[in-house]
């Protein structure tokens, strides 16, 4: 039988650091005042308008999201993405998932969106700007690319007006990604409460978000863990253009009528 001093010791020693006397000041390596929550509209913002300001870079996303199925059940599935994007007119994304395998390409001319299991391909003209596509792929074939706002030239874009609408703004602490302290933020939406963890560190990168959809049944959520940021990627210049491959076929994108969103692919 443990002896009530020893199991008291025990507890000491085992207690959280986090309720040890000067644990603030060793989870803290930023130097911000833990009494004074910081302002996750100003850190937020200061990740996007350097976001903004890059003419290029690539980055990987490790993505998870549920879906809700017709008997209620909540399933969750996964999938990664190697992104390169260099402004205003070029992008590619390669997508693996337990749903789809994809890869875009965009060269400022064209679109081609390549199914590599099946080997088929689609091509169609396209704007001149990454805005610009962005927003007639979504209108005419009805494909929207996941967190198309990190592209776009105002990244901030469909973040700031959830949080405008609703008027509550949270800075949750400073918390873990990649088992590395972050700022944790929470904007409140109508129909959508967006988490975002962004880097203490220099240059200010989003290292984590997460969406909750409150319009859906079940309210799914879908997850992203952004990782090895390059903002002076070294990209080949054939890198945004499109080469069928052996044997590969074309045919032609449907109309978005009769085809499935992947926001949430």
């Amino acid at each position: 039988m443990i002896k009530a001093k020893h199991f008291i010791f025990l507890m000491i020693a085992w207690m959280p650091l986090a309720m040890m006397p000067g644990a603030n000041a060793q989870e803290n390596p930023s130097g911000i005042d833990s009494t004074v929550d910081p302002d996750p509209n100003a850190i937020l913002q200061k990740a996007c308008n350097f976001l903004k300001a890059q003419k290029a870079f690539t980055v990987e996303k490790d993505i998870t999201f549920d879906n809700v199925l017709d008997s209620g059940e909540k399933v969750q599935y996964s999938a990664y993405e190697k992104l390169a994007v260099r402004k205003p007119n070029q992008m590619r994304a390669i997508y693996t998932g337990d749903r789809r395998d994809s890869v875009l390409y965009y060269n400022g001319k064209t679109i081609t969106l390549l199914n590599p299991a099946k080997n088929l391909y689609a091509t169609k003209p396209a704007p001149p700007t990454i805005d610009e596509t962005v927003n007639a792929i979504e209108e005419k074939y009805g494909i929207d690319l996941p967190l198309s706002n990190l592209i776009v030239s105002n990244p901030c874009i469909a973040v700031t007006p959830e949080a405008a609408n609703a008027g509550k703004t949270l800075f949750i602490g400073l918390d873990m990604v990649n088992r590395v302290p972050a700022y944790h933020l929470l904007f409140h939406g109508q129909d959508k409460d967006w988490q975002l963890w962004v880097s203490q560190d220099a240059p200010p990168r989003i290292l984590k978000v997460v969406i909750a959809y409150k319009d859906l049944p079940g309210v799914p959520q879908y997850s992203v863990v952004l990782s090895k940021w390059n903002f002076n990627p070294s990209l080949a210049s054939d890198t945004f253009t499109f080469k069928p491959p052996a044997g590969a076929a074309q045919i032609d994108f449907l109309p978005s009528a009769k085809v499935s969103k992947v926001t949430k692919p």
